[in-house]
């Protein structure tokens, strides 16, 4: 698939339906962290009292843990559709391919941000953001 080059503009246009489903990825990712941190505690007290895993309570909690990942997954596939990079999953970090004086970078933003304001190459990373237009002097 040929990449998608996004101006500030369309990138800027896509955030209220990011947010859309960053939101919801956020709470599937608490969720799972939540139902792992139950499979945990009953691998534990498997492991204590001598049981096996398995149990009904396990095997439900473990569905719950499949079914969560597959919507987060799904989640994922639908910014990857947009032409969107989710770079960094418990932050919600979004890149969009871009071009900029004539060579791929991309543009950065994250949900805590009103709008897309920063770029950076494509070996940089967030630390390596700068921003698209210089701020006035205070």
């Amino acid at each position: 698939m040929a990449t998608r080059y996004f101006t500030v503009e369309e990138a800027n246009a896509l955030i209220p339906e990011l947010r859309t489903i960053l939101e919801d990825l956020q709470a599937r990712r608490q969720e799972l962290e939540e139902r792992q941190q139950t499979l945990e505690a009953l691998r534990q007290q498997a492991g204590g009292n001598g049981y096996r895993l398995g149990g009904d309570e396990f095997l439900r909690v473990k569905r719950e843990v499949e079914f969560i990942l597959e919507e987060c997954n799904n989640a994922i596939k639908k910014i990857e559709a947009l032409g969107c990079l989710l770079k960094d999953f418990h932050v919600s970090l979004i890149d969009f391919p871009s071009l900029r004086d004539g060579r791929e970078v991309y543009l950065c933003w994250k949900p805590d941000e009103a709008e897309v304001t920063h770029w950076h190459g494509l070996t940089e990373g967030f630390a390596g953001r700068k921003p698209i237009r210089p701020h006035p002097p205070a």
